[in-house]
């Protein structure tokens, strides 16, 4: 086979990478190089088959889209069909041109198909080919997911806290940018001001929820603690578990007020949640806008702040950092990227 040199290479390029987004845009890349499509799609789709973001890579390169456009009725079509029979469908476009869908993989809250748009029908070969690739990917997919997620209750984990916070330091720059995350809903800023906000949380008492009922008990709290973030909060903000009994939600909103709802209603729904053996837990939280002018220790470090307020002041509340400042309820901590800070 003449272009095994060229798969080998793609393949070695395909499995060096550990992003997510790159993985994405590499794997169109590859199936365009080796199949020459007239185009190569990833689209993403929610539970009732919504699409709701798309990659595009063709002869005029890669396009990304977040449900800008309504897809043609036809690929649609072509979806359904492929979740239907759960295996690759292959169909021909009223242009003349030929449509295969092939189903890739299958999150919790968003499923990825690749649709590939040829002149000619794909070779029987072809086709297994691709879907040996899409194996690949899946596996990686698979590998990466599981390195990024806290093993006990599912929510992303510290260290890609360390590599998101970055990110959206990064993108609090520009108004216009798009929120991106791993396997999850994208969206863009629709409204002007739209900014971020962090929220550093801690389970109140929890170091006697293990003295006194043991530590079996205590996971099934951080456990059902993750599951009631996932209920409070949008498929397009991000929830880690930052270590012990704190977790970390990173939110987009237009302004404080927003944010204060965000967070004020996930406290009062663990306020109101019945755990089992256990009873009524509370959290405190401390919150602050994240900026482009920030760095990543001093963003902790301001929440950090906004918690100690809260956990010192009755527990069971949401703090925002600016506002205690203002206030004159702390003191407020200047930053430089050169300031060396020793956080734990």
């Amino acid at each position: 086979m003449s272009s095994t040199p060229h798969l080998l290479d793609r393949l070695a390029t395909l499995t060096s990478i550990r992003d997510l987004e790159l993985l994405e845009f590499s794997l169109l890349k590859t199936v365009h190089e080796l199949f020459r499509p007239e185009q190569a799609t990833m689209i993403k789709y929610d539970g009732s088959g919504e699409v709701k973001f798309t990659m595009r890579y063709g002869h005029d390169g890669c396009h990304e889209s977040l449900k800008t456009k309504k897809e043609q009725p036809e690929l649609l079509s072509a979806i359904r069909m492929m979740r239907r029979i759960n295996a690759p469908y292959h169909s021909r476009l009223a242009n003349g041109n030929n449509l295969s869908a092939f189903p890739i993989l299958d999150f919790q809250s968003l499923s990825v198909c690749l649709i590939l748009e040829s002149r000619r029908p794909g070779a029987s070969n072809d086709i297994k080919l691709i879907q040996g690739l899409l194996q690949i990917y899946r596996n990686f997919c698979h590998l990466i997911e599981d390195a990024q997620r806290d093993q006990l209750t599912g929510l992303l984990n510290r260290k890609t806290f360390d590599e998101s916070i970055q990110r959206v330091i990064g993108m609090s720059s520009s108004l216009n940018t798009t929120f991106q995350i791993q396997q999850d809903d994208r969206r863009t800023h629709e409204e002007a001001g739209s900014c971020y906000w962090l929220g550093l949380i801690d389970i109140d008492n929890f170091k006697r929820i293990n003295d006194t009922l043991g530590h079996i008990y205590g996971d099934e709290v951080l456990l059902l603690m993750s599951q009631v973030m996932r209920d409070s909060f949008r498929e397009s903000d991000l929830l880690f578990r930052f270590g012990g009994e704190e977790f970390v939600v990173v939110t987009e909103n237009l302004d404080i007020e927003g944010a204060k709802t965000a967070f004020e209603r996930f406290r009062l729904k663990v306020d109101q949640f019945d755990f089992p053996q256990v009873g009524q837990v509370t959290i405190s939280l401390g919150a602050v806008k994240v900026t482009s002018a920030d760095v990543v220790h001093a963003v902790l470090d301001k929440a950090d702040k906004a918690l100690y307020y809260a956990k010192q002041n009755g527990k069971n509340i949401v703090c925002f950092y600016d506002e205690l400042v203002n206030q004159g309820l702390i003191e407020s901590t200047q930053f430089t990227l050169n300031q060396d800070i020793e956080l734990f």
